[in-house]
């Protein structure tokens, strides 16, 4: 055929991207099938959400549900939580901060290098290893706090004695403000870092060597390996789990408050911890609501930016 008679051939017009509707009604019949699902899901976690949303903006406490004069506030509560009313809720929220990327920061340096260890292919029983590195994640967060608190007891916890054996003082671990946090972060650290070192043994063994060796052959050292071949291939799997790892560790409760309870003089506080005890020892419903819709928007915005920046889910043609 010649090029001329070639250009004369209609072409196919390109079809665009379906919309959400053009979607749902061209498979109306399957969306029918799904369709009391998703309402339970609508009535069960986005009835609760709103609730939660709708109550921020009245002043909802014990006094005055009791005398029935609960009213519409507007956005009061928003400016007494972020401004100089409140501002205990903004250092709580900057510790928060510090929690978070620390914990993180350990999870994944501590869970990479572990996988590195446990991927090397002369090493013998692999599998051992992996099911005594995942116990910290497997057993319930609760036991495992309760056991790190007693071991740091002052007058009968492990710590200590191992301090008095070696002729060494004792040291206030959950007594000293500074000293308490990072006790806490120290079993967060061990809570988490189980759930990084599985993500990321996983992610690099569906690494083929094919292209390690294709490096080796041609002079590369095992950073360049590393830098070139293991992180870019590391990163569809990783920064998920990062995001989740991020939430988790800013709205994770248990640690602080069976530690330090958010002690000594709420030198541990973070936020969750901190609404609960407004919820709990003030009463106060619409400001424990509001701090909790602050927190929510915090991490829609740190999820997005970080996504839109990693471009995590860009494989998978997420937008």
């Amino acid at each position: 055929m010649k090029p001329a008679a070639i250009s004369k051939i209609p072409q196919k017009p390109v079809k665009k991207d379906e919309g959400l509707w053009q979607r749902i009604k061209k498979n109306k019949q399957a969306y029918k099938y799904v369709l009391p699902s998703m309402l339970l899901v609508l009535i069960i976690s986005i009835g609760p959400i709103l609730y939660g949303i709708g109550l921020s903006f009245f002043n909802a406490n014990l006094y005055t549900m009791g005398q029935g004069t609960v009213k519409f506030v507007g956005i009061r509560n928003y400016i007494r939580a972020i401004g100089s009313l409140d501002a205990e809720f903004l250092t709580v929220l900057i510790r928060t901060f510090i929690w978070t990327f620390v914990n993180v920061f350990f999870h994944v340096t501590i869970g990479l290098v572990l996988a590195l260890a446990l991927n090397r292919p002369k090493l013998r029983g692999k599998g051992i290893y992996r099911t005594l590195i995942i116990l910290p994640w497997a057993v319930p967060q609760f036991v495992t706090a309760l056991v790190w608190k007693m071991m740091y007891n002052e007058q009968f916890g492990f710590f200590n004695f191992a301090l008095e054996s070696l002729g060494l003082p004792t040291v206030q671990w959950l007594s000293h403000p500074q000293l308490a946090l990072i006790s806490a972060i120290i079993v967060n650290i061990w809570l988490g870092f189980p759930f990084m070192t599985m993500v990321a043994t996983g992610a690099l063994q569906s690494i083929p060597r094919d292209y390690y060796e294709a490096a080796e052959i041609d002079g590369a050292t095992y950073w360049q390996k590393f830098r070139n071949v293991t992180i870019p291939l590391l990163k569809p799997a990783m920064l998920p789990a990062i995001i989740l790892g991020t939430i988790w560790t800013f709205t994770n409760f248990n640690v602080i408050y069976l530690i330090t309870g958010g002690g000594p003089n709420k030198a541990t506080e973070i936020v969750s911890t901190y609404q609960f005890n407004v919820l709990t020892q003030q009463n106060a419903y619409s400001m424990a609501a509001t701090y909790s819709v602050i927190v929510s928007i915090i991490l829609i915005i740190i999820t997005t930016l970080n996504m839109r920046v990693t471009k995590a889910l860009a494989q998978e043609g997420v937008e």
